[in-house]
């Protein structure tokens, strides 16, 4: 791959990552950075990605179609973890991954294929040594626990979470990652609410009194208030299925 300097934006979102590799691979050039704009301003020539759902998809299924599921899979866990690095170390498994198929999954002498599959083994341990440790706070119509995870483990953690029947209506905030997961009358969602000015909470019952007003009200699932901007968004398709 050749280094021209080129560098990117998005808007935080996987699918928003996507498009960002799919403009550079389109391009032609590897990109000097690829950066979330909600964290850090990119240089003054960035080129800032639109998020194209459709775009993302494409790319997406590209991936397990030219090399693997396995490949697709590790693409989206990666995504998840708090890995130094992860912008460009991603786009680089993309690329390579479209150029030489599934076989870059079992490189072991690449520095590059080993770092990733370590951070995804860290992401699975982190996210089962939280789940035994959830401390629900049990208020008067919902349970609330706060988390603050190394990596992005709620998606990972959901399943879980939700089999449980002990527990009806609840919340889990990630106040690192600034996700939320509610279930709510039988429903359940997985917002991103980084739009959404957050207090630190110093306890569960604190979160439980500030955040379930909003969920009781749908505050946050915005696509349901007709004409309002989007300030907030689901968690999108492509990795997370509200069900």
């Amino acid at each position: 791959m050749e280094y021209r300097g080129i560098s990117y934006t998005y808007d935080g979102t996987f699918e928003g990552y996507l498009c960002a590799v799919l403009a550079a691979l389109r391009a032609g050039k590897v990109p000097a950075a690829i950066v979330d704009r909600r964290l850090v301003s990119g240089p003054e020539d960035a080129v800032n990605i639109t998020t194209n759902f459709k775009d993302a998809q494409y790319l997406y299924s590209m991936i397990s179609a030219r090399s693997s599921a396995e490949v697709q899979q590790m693409t989206t866990d990666y995504f998840l973890t708090d890995s130094n690095g992860l912008e460009i170390n991603l786009y680089k498994m993309i690329f390579c991954s479209l150029k030489y198929g599934a076989r870059v999954a079992e490189d072991y002498s690449s520095e590059l294929m080993n770092g990733i599959q370590m951070a995804i083994r860290d992401l699975y341990r982190e996210a089962q040594s939280l789940l035994p440790e959830l401390d629900f706070y049990l208020g008067e119509e919902a349970a609330c626990a706060v988390i603050n995870p190394r990596n992005s483990v709620l998606p990972l953690i959901r399943p879980s979470v939700l089999k449980r029947r002990d527990i009806d209506d609840l919340v889990i905030y990630d106040k690192r990652h600034h996700l939320l997961l509610e279930r709510y009358l039988e429903q359940n969602m997985l917002l991103d609410i980084s739009a959404f000015p957050m207090p630190e909470f110093k306890d569960s019952a604190e979160a439980y009194s500030y955040l379930w007003p909003f969920v009781r009200d749908r505050r946050f699932d915005v696509r349901a208030v007709s004409g309002q901007k989007k300030s907030g968004s689901a968690i999108e398709p492509l990795w997370l299925k509200a069900s």
